[in-house]
């Protein structure tokens, strides 16, 4: 059974390996989700990312940022910003819905509270991959976030 800590109340804040991009997070988040899609791991060396996924007029950052335009497995295109020093991604938008900023969780400054409502591509997930047994498993890119959300939403009723 997975063991989950209540949610802090905002804000959250968080920033890149070597301090010099800083983020706050002025909201409640509206998602936790691992991605197990193989440009996930490719661009962060490990099995999958997880991501925190929260409205983007909460979000702030200092510092400055160079950002890559890229086509994710679905067809979305993804605004990602790293920290123009470090290089440590640290946030990014969907080109398509800038509403929403998605910021990886081990960003943040105290990441112990959050742990994944939902994984996504798991039929690619690697052998050694947790996948929580609450948190809901979808094969590739689910066509909405709300299902996302939603599963935030059941784990983590405010």
């Amino acid at each position: 059974m997975t063991t989950r800590k209540p949610i802090p109340a905002p804000p959250y804040q968080g920033g890149c390996l070597c301090g010099q991009l800083r983020y706050t997070l002025n909201a409640r988040p509206l998602a936790l989700n691992a991605c197990h899609c193989d440009q996930c791991k490719i661009s962060t060396g490990s099995s999958h990312i997880e991501m925190l996924i929260a409205d983007a007029g909460a979000f702030s950052h200092t510092g400055a940022t160079h950002n890559f335009i890229k086509t994710a497995e679905s067809g979305r295109q993804l605004d990602i910003h790293r920290c123009a020093h470090c290089g440590t991604r640290v946030f990014h938008h969907n080109l398509a819905n800038k509403a929403l900023v998605f910021i990886p969780i081990p960003t943040l400054d105290d990441a112990s509270w959050a742990i994944p409502t939902s994984h996504i591509w798991v039929e690619r997930a690697a052998p050694g991959a947790m996948l929580h047994e609450d948190a809901i498993k979808v094969e590739g890119q689910p066509a909405d976030r709300a299902l996302l959300m939603d599963a935030f939403a059941r784990l983590y009723p405010e």
